[in-house]
C-alpha cells in the first residue's frame, strides 16, 4: 500500500466533529486578556501591554494574558485575510495562558494603507517574520516561541521554521499545501490575465471564498470585511503560486522542531491529500497530523476554532516542550 494512502487511512481514523468554543459568547469578549493593534493603535488596559510593543514595525495584533505566559504564539494569516482573522483564536488561546501575536503579511491588512508597500512580497514577509521572532525572543527570554499559520500563512510558517530554525521551538501549520482543487484551470486563468495586464487586479472572491466555505453568510461577511483583500494582480498571484510550490523543499528542512499539521476533511479549496503528502516530507520525527472531520478550509481563523481543537493545540504544545528540551 502506498505510504500516502496508508497515512490517509490512518488520518481518517482521527476524523472528529467539533463544536464551537464559547458559542454563546460574542467574539469580541475580552475577559482575561488585553489586545493591542499595531504600533500606533488604541490599547486596552494599557498597563498590561509591554512597553516594547512600540518596537515592532510590522503591523500586528496581540492578545496577552494577565499572567506571565509560558509560551508565545506568532500567527500568520491566509491569502486574502489579515491579522484580524486570528482575533477569536487569539482570545481563546490567551485564556489558556499563551501570549498570542498575529502579523499582517505584505500586501494585506494594514500594509494596504502604506504607499509603496501595498503589494505582495514574500521575501520581505520572510524578513518580517524573522524580525518578529527575534523581537519576541528578546522580550520573552527563555520562553518557547511557536509559529502558527493557516493556508498561505501555514506555508509561510513552514518556510520560516526551515529558514530560521534557531528561532522557532515548534510549528502549527494548517492546510499549507499548494495542491488546490481546480489548480490547473486557476493557473491558466491567471496566466491569461498576466499576458493581458499583469498589474490589473483580479477578483479572487469566487475562487477563495466559495471554496473556503459553503456557508453563504460567512462568504458575505468575509467579502465585506475591510481588512480583507480579495483582489490581487496576476503578478501577485503568480508570485503566490511560485512561493507555494516551494513547500516540499521547506518541509524536508524541518528536522528537529515538533510539528502539528492540520487539515479539514471537507476542505474544497486545498486537497487534504496534499497536506498529508507534505506531512510525509517533514524530516522531524516529532510530528502529528490531525484531520478534522467536519471542518472546511479554515480551522483557526475567522472564528472557526472549536473547543476540542483549542484543547488539542493547548495539550500538544505543552506536551511537546519536554521533547523539544530533550532534543537539545
Amino acid at each position: 500500500m502506498p505510504r500516502t494512502t496508508a497515512l490517509l487511512i490512518a488520518a481518517t481514523i482521527l476524523l472528529v466533529c467539533l463544536v464551537p468554543v464559547d458559542a454563546a459568547n460574542p467574539s469580541n469578549k475580552t475577559s482575561g486578556f488585553t489586545k493591542s493593534r499595531s504600533s500606533l493603535a488604541t490599547q486596552m488596559n494599557r498597563r498590561h501591554i509591554p512597553i516594547w510593543s512600540a518596537n515592532i514595525k510590522v503591523p500586528y495584533r496581540s492578545w496577552i494574558p494577565r499572567e506571565k505566559p509560558n509560551q508565545v504564539l506568532l500567527c500568520v494569516h491566509g491569502l486574502g485575510f489579515s491579522s484580524k482573522s486570528f482575533d477569536y483564536f487569539g482570545k481563546v488561546m490567551a485564556r489558556h495562558g499563551f501570549a498570542v501575536y498575529a502579523m499582517d503579511v505584505r500586501g494585506f491588512g494594514e500594509w494596504m494603507q502604506r504607499k509603496g508597500e501595498e503589494t505582495v512580497d514574500f521575501e520581505a514577509c520572510m524578513t518580517d517574520v524573522e524580525a518578529a521572532l527575534r523581537t519576541l525572543r528578546k522580550v520573552y527570554p527563555g520562553v518557547p516561541v511557536f509559529l502558527v499559520g493557516e493556508s498561505m500563512g501555514g506555508a509561510i510558517a513552514l518556510r520560516a521554521t526551515a529558514r530560521y530554525a534557531e528561532l522557532v521551538d515548534g510549528l502549527i501549520s494548517s492546510v499549507p499545501s499548494s495542491d488546490r482543487y481546480a489548480k490547473l484551470s486557476s493557473e491558466l486563468i491567471v496566466g491569461a490575465h498576466y499576458l493581458t495586464n499583469k498589474d490589473k487586479p483580479m477578483d479572487m472572491a469566487p475562487e477563495v471564498l466559495d471554496r473556503a466555505t459553503s456557508d453563504e453568510q460567512l462568504q458575505s461577511q468575509w467579502a465585506a470585511e475591510p481588512t480583507n483583500r480579495l483582489k490581487l494582480s496576476p503578478r501577485e498571484l503568480k508570485e503566490f503560486n511560485t512561493f507555494m510550490k516551494g513547500n516540499s523543499d521547506a518541509a524536508v528542512l524541518v528536522e528537529k522542531q515538533p510539528v502539528l499539521m492540520l487539515a479539514g476533511f471537507k476542505d474544497k479549496l486545498v486537497k487534504p491529500e496534499g497536506t498529508i503528502e507534505l506531512f510525509n516530507e517533514l524530516s522531524t520525527p516529532d510530528k502529528l497530523l490531525f484531520v478534522v472531520g467536519d471542518s472546511e478550509h479554515l480551522l483557526l481563523e475567522e472564528n472557526q476554532l472549536t473547543n476540542q481543537l483549542s484543547i488539542l493545540i493547548n495539550d500538544w504544545i505543552r506536551s511537546s516542550l519536554p521533547i523539544r528540551a530533550k532534543a537539545h
